[in-house]
Formats: C-alpha cells, structure tokens, sequence
C-alpha cells in the first residue's frame, strides 16, 4: 500500500476529477479519499497552519510526536 498525495476537482455535475501521478501504471484501484468541510486554500502555509491547530485540539503542545516516532522506530530496530 501506498500513500499519494494528490489533488482532485469536484465539478458542477458531482463528478471527482483528479490527475493521477505519472508513475502510477494504469489499472483499477482501491482508493480512501478524505475531504475537509471546504476547499483547499490555496496558500499552502495556512492549510498546514489550520491542520497543526486541529492536531493540537487532541495532542498538547509538551508532546513531540516526532520524537516519540524516532524513539518508538529505535525501540523496534533494537528488538528485530
């Protein structure tokens, strides 16, 4: 399983449109789509700004998720 990041186009008709990456072989797919309640904002910077916010309503800001990752993937090397 792999993850892509890519974006998609909802038209007048309901219809999803989307480009896929050119390294993706043609075929059928199994796909999970998620949508936020509105479009993207098109400044990159505030779309990450308000995804850090909704994260921290659930995670305090005294948690390093990205340290607690690195130790818990050392732990995991260390027991193989």
């Amino acid at each position: 399983m792999k993850t892509k990041e890519i974006k998609v186009t909802i038209t007048n008709q309901g219809e999803l449109l989307l480009k896929s990456p050119l390294n993706l072989p043609k075929g059928n797919y199994d796909a999970v789509l998620i949508f936020n309640e509105q479009s993207v904002d098109n400044d990159r910077q505030l779309s990450i700004e308000k995804a850090q916010a909704l994260i921290r309503k659930y995670i305090p800001e005294t948690r390093n998720l990205a340290q607690e990752l690195i130790e818990e993937r050392r732990l995991e090397a260390l027991n193989e």
